[in-house]
Order: C-alpha cells, then structure tokens, then sequence
C-alpha cells in the first residue's frame, strides 16, 4: 500500500442518493457543503465549476471529487447568478428527487452524489487538495465506470447508479493517491514520513530525502499533495494518534511519544487544537 493509500484506508464511506441532472440553457447552481465528499461526473456537455478560489471546465466524460465540507458551484457559465441546489435535488420534505432539471432545455447531464464519512474523516480528508478533477483522456481506471454510468444513465435503476458513483469516488482517490506516491521524487519523502511520524522533520531534510531543492521540493509538494509538507506531518500525525486513541489501549503520554511530541501537554493542546476534543474526549466519544 503506498503512502496516501494508507491515509485513505482509515476513511470509510457512505454513498448519499445518486440524482442525475438535466441542465439547459443559463442555469447556476450553489451548494453549502453539507457532506464529507462529492463525486460528479459530466455525462453531456460541460460545466463551469467553482471551489474555494479554484475555477475550472469540465467537459464530457471528465470527473471531479469535491473533498470536505466545502461550498461550491456548477453553472452554464461564470456570469449566470446561482440558486441553491437542494430544491432541485430534492423534494419539499427532503426526499432525494429521482432528476434534477434546471434552465430551459437540455443541453447537459450530470450525475453527482455526495457522501458522510466516519468520525475521523475530517483529519484524513485534509490530507487530499480541495477538488481533484479528472479528464476524461485521463481517467485511468475511472474511464470504465464513466462509461458504464452513461449507458446506465437513462435506464438504470438508482442503486445500479449508487454503487457505479461510490467505485467512481473511491477509483478517482485510489489513482490521485498512486499519482502522488509514483511521482519519483515525492515517493521516497512520503514513504519516510509514513515510515517515522515521530521523528522531527523538517522542509529541508524531507527535500534532501527526495533529492530536490528545499524551494522545489516544498512547491512540488504542495502541488502534488495539496498541501504543504509540515501541515502533512502534522496531519499524519494526529491521524495516527486518533487511531490509536480508538483502537489501543496505550496511554495518552505514549500516544504522543509515538507520534513526536515530548510532552504529553503539547501532544494534548495540538490535538484538541485539531480535533475540537482533548485526547480523553476523543476516546470516549
């Protein structure tokens, strides 16, 4: 297992309703970010796409993984002012809708469902960048469940499409997770933080692991990765130790030992700072 796989070992998923979308014409929709992750995949046509401060086009046959609680917006184009999308997704009571259709006509399909997580989703999930968006000429091993979703699009039955967007999902994170550790320089600084989270890195030394300059490597890793290498020490770390915590029975002084800390105080106030919960309350809860 190669080192982000790791990572994404501990997250488990749950598959929210699979709706399809009917878009025609000018039409905007905004979403508040209410679930860990979101996998959509554009069937016909093409959508202007907006996370955070990061804008993009997907086309037909293009995939993308929105990761986290965050708002975002799909849209004809980057000028049409949004409506939110949960009206259009659902009905008055909050019963999934069978289709979705917004504008006039219908000149765009796509099919997105959103997905919960377990109880340390939050921490793994921070360790992926904000979207990850897959083109159709590059979609690996994605390529043949598109395929398969546009052929079950029309007259497939919800769970076939359910199951179809959770492999999506979990083949769009599998290929960006074994992107990241094949890369040839990264490989070699991911598998040491994964092999001694205890141990005190720092930028240079991690570029020195990979054979780069300090200023390369840390942009390079950023890029890659989707966020600086410290904050993904940092991550790994209080990953590392929220399975113990649930897991083990080892005390919390050894839990931080384990995971670099040389206190149990400063392992206790980095944990609660990350988690919302001191070590003790994590375990209970």
């Amino acid at each position: 297992m190669n080192p982000l796989e790791h990572v994404l070992s501990a997250l488990s998923v749950e598959c929210a309703v699979a709706t399809p979308l009917h878009a025609g014409g000018r039409w905007a929709l905004h979403f508040v970010g209410r679930l860990n992750l979101r996998v959509e995949v554009v069937l016909r046509g093409r959508v202007h796409v907006v996370v955070g401060d990061e804008s993009f086009w997907a086309g037909e046959g293009d995939c993308y993984v929105i990761a986290g609680r965050r708002p975002y917006r799909i849209a004809s184009d980057p000028d049409t002012p949004s409506v939110f999308a949960a009206p259009v997704y659902e009905h008055p009571d909050g019963t999934p809708r069978e289709l979705g259709t917004i504008g006039e006509g219908h000149d765009t399909t796509l099919l997105g469902a959103g997905f919960t997580a377990g109880p340390e989703a939050d921490q793994v999930l921070a360790v992926l960048p904000p979207v990850i968006h897959v083109r159709g000429a590059e979609s690996g091993t994605a390529q043949a469940t598109i395929e398969l979703i546009s052929r079950e699009i029309e007259g497939g039955g919800r769970m076939i499409l359910d199951r179809l967007t959770q492999v999506l999902l979990l083949q769009v994170l599998r290929d960006h997770a074994l992107s990241a550790s094949l890369h040839p320089q990264l490989g070699p600084a991911l598998k040491a933080l994964h092999g001694n989270v205890k141990h005190p890195w720092t930028v240079s030394e991690l570029a020195s692991v990979a054979a780069m300059s300090r200023s390369t490597f840390f942009l390079r890793f950023k890029e890659i990765v989707g966020t600086t290498p410290l904050d993904y020490l940092l991550r790994l770390r209080m990953q590392t130790a929220s399975r113990a915590l649930r897991e083990t029975t080892d005390t919390v002084a050894t839990i931080a030992s384990n995971v670099g800390y040389g206190t149990e105080s400063a392992f206790s106030a980095a944990f609660k700072r990350f988690t919302g919960r001191s070590p003790g309350e994590y375990r209970v809860t």
